[in-house]
């Protein structure tokens, strides 16, 4: 098991209220009160380093001053010779700097009716992002010019109807995404969001899966991945845990084998934290249970 991930999302502070998010749903301000510091955090990337974890992956979510904490933890992570990712989403892309973008490998950009009204509307900024580069100062240009795009594409009901009402639309959309830059297809965890919509999630993916083979739901292997939870309950994939470790941080210092798992562990002191990383979390070999809880 060579590659070993560890992630970290350090602040449940958003200026955004994403649907099924595990970041901002139901978070009370004992919640809040409980956040590790930033000593905590710098403390926990080095002693992943030192357990010989490869990847370094941190969630930037947008608000005042997450830009210049997002950036602080990305140079530690490179300086300790982590692989560098940050997933975000479209605002908060031209607040980094061109340091911080010498030293980010990959850039996940999360996508969904909330960020993109129309499809018209994303070619257009993938358009400005990934081939004329005009989204970026000029002095940030040749920074971005290495960094790998991977877009998280979040399959809500909007998402499905994009797709049945402008197939030739969603199809350019997917096509305007080339390889290395990817494209994660993500769905509601738990499954439950969609029902609490009144939407039929199975039958929409068995129709996509069906009749648009070209979307590559299930993923391809290369430029499309698939939703590992639900693969992994459809029989398609491994679980995380039993392909490589990972072990991921919450605001408080709660370990999970992945951000969304609802089982969790103390690691609020270095000292649990370090026990947790050495051998990864108890459940890394079960079967996912964040899309069915």
């Amino acid at each position: 098991m060579n590659k070993k991930i560890f992630s970290i999302a350090p602040s449940f502070n958003c200026q955004l209220s994403c649907e099924g998010c595990y970041l901002t749903t139901d978070v009370t301000k004992e919640m809040r009160n409980a956040t590790k510091s930033e000593a905590y955090y710098l403390r926990a990337i080095e002693t992943a380093a030192e357990n010989g974890y490869t990847d370094f992956a941190i969630t930037w979510n947008p608000f005042p001053g997450s830009f210049e904490m997002t950036k602080k933890y990305i140079l530690y992570a490179k300086s300790l010779g982590f692989t560098t990712s940050v997933t975000t989403v479209i605002n908060t892309i031209p607040e980094g700097d061109r340091e911080f973008y010498e030293n980010l490998d990959v850039l996940t950009i999360s996508v969904d009716d909330m960020r993109f009204k129309s499809i018209q509307e994303f070619i257009s900024y993938n358009t400005q992002i990934c081939k004329e580069k005009t989204y970026f100062p000029t002095e940030r240009k040749e920074a971005f010019q290495n960094v790998v795009i991977n877009y998280n594409l979040l399959w809500t009901p909007t998402v499905f109807e994009w797709l049945y009402e402008n197939e030739d639309a969603f199809g350019e959309m997917l096509e305007s995404i080339n390889y290395p830059n990817t494209v994660q297809h993500l769905i509601y965890k738990p499954l439950s969001i969609y029902e609490q919509q009144g939407f039929k999630f199975w039958e929409n993916y068995q129709r996509v899966f069906t009749e648009y083979p070209w979307v590559n739901i299930a993923g391809d292997g290369k430029k499309y991945i698939g939703d590992i939870a639900l693969n992994n309950l459809l029989g398609i994939n491994n679980c995380p845990g039993e392909d490589f470790q990972m072990v991921d941080v919450d605001p408080m210092g709660q370990v999970r084998r992945c951000p969304e798992n609802p089982i969790s562990y103390d690691g609020g002191n270095i000292y649990k934290l370090k026990n947790l990383l050495a051998d990864g979390t108890t459940c890394k070999s079960e079967k996912c249970n964040c899309i069915t809880g």
